[in-house]
């Protein structure tokens, strides 16, 4: 039936779309699926674009264990198209954008040795930034981890100044989600998202020292800062 071939159709674009955000968040099979709570042969499924008959809620599971949103791969995706993580992209564009007045030059899905890929790299004149643009965190303790792993490695060329920011989508989910653990959040993010904000635009602004948080509008523009509110 031809509803069945586009069934089949779909379920590979959005397979193909699934595998793509893993690898460019280095994550393995055996770490999204246990993430999504989905078993390991059932990620390969999707995967594989045998996924027409898994459930919508075990694909928001997936798409959300690779920090991706599956409304943008439907939105996106056509007969014609594949998908693609259109949010995701719209944040990294909405960054270069800012970035470029101030003067940087911007590395998008920048490779990291050994520690995966920084979203957005920023770097002028002896100054380097990694903005994480997020859309969905899965695990706030993995991002955490890989996010300092990412400082390390980017502090371990030449570069003498280095510091970066997270963008996150300002969903509802996502706003609850900093409030539930503002602590964790301010100890790791004490910088002004303010200040960072004025570093992308202005050439003569600094870069600050301290990391940052900002939002993204939910529509996908503009940044502007976060305000963490202790308990």
């Amino acid at each position: 039936m031809r509803s069945d071939d586009n069934a089949d159709r779909l379920a590979t674009f959005l397979g193909r779309a699934l595998k793509e955000a893993r690898t460019r968040r280095a994550r393995s099979q055996r770490t999204a699926s246990a993430l999504s709570g989905i078993s390991q042969s059932g990620w390969s499924k999707l995967e594989c674009g045998r996924g027409a008959n898994i459930a919508l809620r075990a694909w928001i599971r997936a798409t959300g264990a690779v920090d991706a949103d599956l409304r943008a791969y439907l939105e996106r995706t056509s007969a014609a198209d594949a998908p693609r993580d259109a949010v995701h992209l719209r944040h990294q564009e909405l960054v270069a954008r800012m970035a470029r007045p101030g003067g940087w030059k911007v590395r998008p899905e920048h490779g990291l040795a050994g520690v995966g890929v920084a979203f957005v790299v920023l770097a002028r004149s002896d100054e380097r930034a990694i903005v994480e643009v997020w859309n969905w965190l899965a695990d706030v303790g993995d991002a955490f981890r890989a996010w300092d792993r990412k400082l390390e490695r980017i502090d371990a060329g030449t570069a003498t100044s280095t510091s970066g920011c997270w963008a996150i989508r300002a969903t509802r989910r996502n706003r609850e989600l900093v409030a539930a653990h503002a602590t964790l959040f301010s100890a790791r993010f004490p910088g002004s998202g303010a200040a960072w904000l004025a570093a992308f635009g202005d050439a003569r602004a600094p870069m600050p020292a301290d990391a940052a948080l900002v939002w993204v509008s939910v529509r996908g523009d503009p940044l502007f800062p976060a305000r963490i509110r202790l308990p």
